[in-house]
C-alpha cells in the first residue's frame, strides 16, 4: 500500500468559457425588471403607425426606437449610401458630358458659357467622386450632399440670367425634375433637408419662369404648376420613406437571423460540453456524428404529431438495435474505485440539500484532479468514485496516473475535512487489466467499462485501508520502485 503523495485540493470554479471542456456551467437569467414598477424593461409602444418592427412611430422620418439600433443601421448601411451617392455623381458627370457635346456641336449664341458651366460641374463632381473614396468622407457625407445639390440647383437657375438662353423651358424643367429625384433617392440627406432644398428650388424656379414669361403668370398656369411640383415632391417623399422603411425592416430581420444563429451556436456548444462532460471526447464525437435509425424514426414520429409512419425496412421480431458505436477491448487499463469512509455518519445529521452540496464540493475537487492526472471519470455511485486510465485512449503510464489520482484524493479529502469541519477519509483500490469500453443502448446512454478486472478493482477498494491506496500485483508490476509500498493482506483471487 502507498501512503504518501503529491497533489493539491484546490476548489474548482467551473465556467462556461473556461479551458476545461469537461465542465459545464449554465446560468438561466430572467428578463431585467424595473425595480420601481416590477415590469420588464423594454421599448415603449410607438404612438404612431408601426411602419416596421421597433419603429419609433414617426411616419415622417422613420427611425428605430433605440438610438443604438439606429447607429448600427447607419454604420452598416453607410457603404450602401456612399455607393448611391457615387452613382448620382457619375450620372451628373455623364449628363454634363452630354450637354457639353450638345453645346459644342450646336454652337449657339452663348454656347461657350453653357459649355464652361457643364464642364466645371463635371470636374467638381469628379473631385467629389474621388473624395467619397477617402475615410474623411464619412464625417462630411451630409454636407457634401447638400453642397452638390445646391450647386446643381444654382447652375440650373443660372440659365435665367440670360434674356434669350440657348436652353428651352422644357430643358430646364427636365433638369429640375432630375434634381428633385436625386434629392429624394440618391443623396444621403435627412428628409427635412431634402424637402427644404426641393421646395425652395421649386418656388424659385417657378417664380423665375413666371417672371420670364408673362403667359405663365395666369392663375390656371400657377395652380397647375404648383400641383405638378406638389405631386413630384409627394412622390419623392414617398420613395424616400419606403426606402428608409425597407432598410430598417431588412436590417431588423437580418439582425434577428444573426441573433438566432448565434443562439443556436451557443446551444450547440452547451450541448457538446454537456456530452463531453459525460464521456470522453473521442466517444462523444462519435456519438454526435452518428444517430441510429430507430432514433430518427422516433424524432420523425414526434414531429408528425405522434402519427406513425410506415417504414420501408422491416426489422426481425425481437431484434435488438444498438447504437452504431462499436465496443473496444483495451488490454492495458488501470481501474480505480474510491469510497468515502464515514459517509454514513457524516450524512446522519445533515439535510439532503446540505449533504448534496458537500458531495458536490468534494467530487468537484476529484473531477479537477482527475483531469490533471490524465484519468477518465466513469461515474459516481452514491459515495463511490469510479475512474480509469488508459481508456479509451491508450496511455503508457496508466497505472501511475491511477495511483496519483488515489493519493491526490486522499489529500483532497483531508483538505475537505479542514474546510468543512468533517472527519471522513478515503479508501482507494487500483487494479490493472483488460476491459471492454463503449456505449450500450439507445436511451440515456453513458460511457462505461465492463470486465472481471473491473470487479476485482472494486474488491481492492472494499478490502483496502482508509487513507491508503490498495493496489494489486498487476498494478505494482508497472510501478516497481516509484512509490513506497508495503505488503497488504491477501485478497481471494488477487495478489496485493
Amino acid at each position: 500500500m502507498a501512503s504518501n503523495a503529491d497533489g493539491r485540493g484546490e476548489k474548482s470554479v467551473v465556467r462556461f468559457d473556461g479551458a476545461n471542456t469537461e465542465s459545464v456551467h449554465v446560468e438561466l437569467q430572467s428578463p431585467a425588471k424595473n425595480r420601481a414598477k416590477g415590469k420588464p424593461v423594454g421599448h415603449s409602444k410607438p404612438k404612431g403607425p408601426a411602419l416596421f418592427e421597433r419603429a419609433s412611430g414617426s411616419w415622417w422620418n422613420p427611425k428605430f426606437d433605440s438610438e443604438i439600433l439606429e447607429r448600427e443601421l447607419l454604420r452598416h448601411y453607410f457603404p450602401h449610401t456612399r455607393r448611391q451617392f457615387q452613382y448620382a455623381l457619375i450620372y451628373i458627370i455623364v449628363a454634363c458630358i452630354a450637354w457639353s457635346i450638345f453645346f459644342g456641336l450646336m454652337k449657339l449664341d452663348r454656347w461657350t458659357d453653357f459649355l464652361a458651366g457643364a464642364l466645371a460641374l463635371a470636374v467638381v463632381c469628379a473631385l467629389f467622386l474621388i473624395f467619397t473614396r477617402l475615410k474623411l468622407y464619412k464625417r462630411f457625407a451630409i454636407p457634401t450632399s447638400i453642397f452638390v445639390s445646391l450647386l446643381v440647383g444654382f447652375l440650373l437657375l443660372a440659365t435665367f440670367v440670360y434674356d434669350n438662353p440657348d436652353i428651352s423651358l422644357v430643358g430646364t424643367f427636365s433638369g429640375s425634375l432630375e434634381l428633385l429625384l436625386l434629392l429624394y433617392t440618391f443623396f444621403p440627406m435627412p428628409i427635412v433637408v431634402s424637402v427644404t432644398i426641393g421646395v425652395l428650388y421649386s418656388i424659385v424656379y417657378e417664380v423665375l419662369v413666371a417672371f420670364r414669361n408673362e403667359e405663365m403668370q395666369g392663375a390656371h398656369y400657377v395652380v397647375s404648376k404648383a400641383l405638378l411640383h406638389l405631386c413630384l415632391h409627394l412622390m419623392g417623399i414617398h420613395i424616400y420613406i419606403i426606402s428608409q422603411v425597407m432598410h430598417r425592416s431588412n436590417f431588423w430581420k437580418v439582425g434577428q437571423s444573426v441573433m438566432a444563429r448565434r443562439e443556436l451556436q451557443v446551444e450547440k456548444q452547451i450541448k457538446e460540453r454537456m456530452i463531453h462532460s459525460l464521456m470522453p471526447k473521442t466517444v462523444a464525437d462519435a456519438v454526435m456524428k452518428r444517430r441510429p435509425e430507430n432514433e430518427k424514426e422516433e424524432v420523425e414520429e414526434e414531429q408528425s404529431g405522434g402519427r406513425k409512419r410506415k417504414s420501408k425496412s422491416k426489422r426481425a421480431k425481437g431484434e435488438i438495435i444498438f447504437r452504431s458505436f462499436n465496443m473496444n477491448q483495451m488490454d492495458s487499463v488501470s481501474i480505480l474505485f474510491a469510497d468515502i469512509v464515514g459517509f454514513t455518519k457524516m450524512s446522519s445529521n445533515k439535510t439532503a440539500e446540505h449533504l448534496v452540496g458537500l458531495l458536490n464540493d468534494l467530487f468537484g475537487r476529484f473531477d479537477k484532479l482527475c483531469n490533471e492526472v490524465g484519468c477518465e471519470k466513469i461515474s459516481t455511485l452514491g459515495d463511490c468514485y469510479y475512474c480509469v486510465a488508459g481508456c479509451p485512449e491508450p496511455q503508457p503510464d496508466h497505472a501511475e496516473n491511477c495511483v496519483r489520482m488515489g493519493l491526490g484524493m486522499i489529500k483532497a479529502i483531508k483538505e475537505f475535512d479542514e474546510d468543512n469541519n468533517e472527519s471522513v477519509n478515503m479508501r482507494v483500490g487500483v487494479h490493472t487489466g483488460t476491459v471492454l469500453c463503449g456505449i450500450v443502448g439507445t436511451r440515456r446512454f453513458k460511457f462505461d467499462v465492463w470486465s472481471n478486472d473491473v470487479t476485482l478493482a472494486n474488491i481492492m477498494e472494499s478490502t483496502g485501508r482508509p487513507g491508503m491506496v490498495h493496489i494489486s500485483e498487476a498494478s505494482y508490476e508497472l510501478l516497481k520502485d516509484k512509490y513506497e509500498v508495503e505488503e497488504g493482506e491477501d485478497v481471494e483471487g488477487i495478489a496485493s
